[in-house]
């Protein structure tokens, strides 16, 4: 059985690209899951049953999520073989894109089926599946970006409040800041530099097809410039170690005001991150550190939990 002695636990890992869901049980016999390397609780050897479902942003799209997570649950039920008395009181935790606040989480886990359900930001699992049990940081920079930190199993959020109020140092910052610096250049505002005249070209040199572009550019478009501008920093170029230096100086002052002691490690998570490496001061890069494991991994220990409070509750 599970930690909490629940036969299943359920774990999402929702983003809005796509979203994995994870029936976690003891193997018993009404339920016909595959074999895992998944760590023994309750004496038991675990056993687990994976399915994918799409995208669930609950902020851009709520009912969209409501959608996604429901028929990635009835696929999971499906597959299974449980009835719906078991099914529906198996504890559920959901790590989901775009929950911005504790209303927003308390609707998406009211329209579900399940007995048990709690909604989180997607940042906690990931900021748990990347620390495991330390005291520890985590600077997540992808596209987007955020920091985090665990101090015995309490976690501390800072950033990922989107593009256009935030995400500093992230890809689509970086390319966003990039183009802002080419139009500046352009201008005579800023000193034209090879990547800042790069990115002209790729508008014919026309700042109009800039502006363009930026007014409908998701995230992800921008962060298409993120490896130029690391590149061109490793090569000299003065706007790309600008960018890269401005970026670091976040990360930094965000980890400053998570309250990092000096020599906790600092976890990193997303293809950016590791770019910073050699833009932080060293009390910093010194301490850097692969994640430990995926937000998958992170939302399963977070439904452990989640169960063992139930169990609590109940006794």
């Amino acid at each position: 059985m599970t930690d909490s002695c629940f036969p299943y636990l359920i774990a999402v890992d929702g983003g809005g690209t796509s979203c994995r869901f994870v029936l976690l049980g003891a193997g018993d016999p009404a339920a016909d899951l595959p074999d895992t390397s998944a760590p023994k609780s309750c004496g038991a050897s675990p056993r687990r049953l994976v399915v994918t479902g799409g995208s669930a942003n609950v902020y851009t799209a709520p009912d969209q999520a409501v959608e996604t997570l429901s028929a990635g649950l009835a696929d999971l039920q499906r597959q299974s073989g449980l009835t719906d008395e078991v099914f529906h009181q198996i504890p559920v935790y959901a790590g989901l894109a775009g929950v911005i606040d504790g209303e927003s989480a308390a609707r998406v886990a009211e329209a579900l089926p399940q007995a048990h359900v709690r909604v989180e930001d997607d940042r906690m699992p990931a900021v748990v599946g990347a620390l495991g049990e330390d005291t520890a940081s985590l600077i997540g920079v992808g596209t987007g970006s955020f920091l985090g930190r665990q101090v015995a199993g309490q976690v501390t959020l800072i950033g990922g409040h989107g593009t256009v109020l935030g995400d500093e140092a992230s890809g689509g910052w970086l390319g966003r800041r990039a183009l802002q610096l080419t139009l500046q250049a352009a201008e005579g505002i800023e000193p034209m530099t090879p990547l800042l005249r790069s990115c002209l070209r790729d508008f014919s040199n026309e700042t109009a097809k800039i502006v363009r572009f930026a007014q409908t550019a998701r995230p992800v478009a921008f962060g298409a410039y993120a490896p130029r501008v690391a590149k061109a920093a490793v090569e000299g170029d003065a706007a790309g170690r600008r960018l890269m230096a401005e970026g670091a100086e976040y990360l930094c002052n965000g980890l400053q005001a998570l309250g990092r002691r000096p020599e906790e490690p600092v976890y990193h998570i997303g293809g950016v991150a590791a770019q910073y490496a050699a833009y932080l001061p060293a009390d910093v890069a010194d301490y850097l550190r692969g994640a430990e494991g995926s937000p998958l991994d992170g939302a399963l220990e977070l439904a452990r939990r989640f169960a063992r409070e139930i169990a609590q509750e109940m006794v």
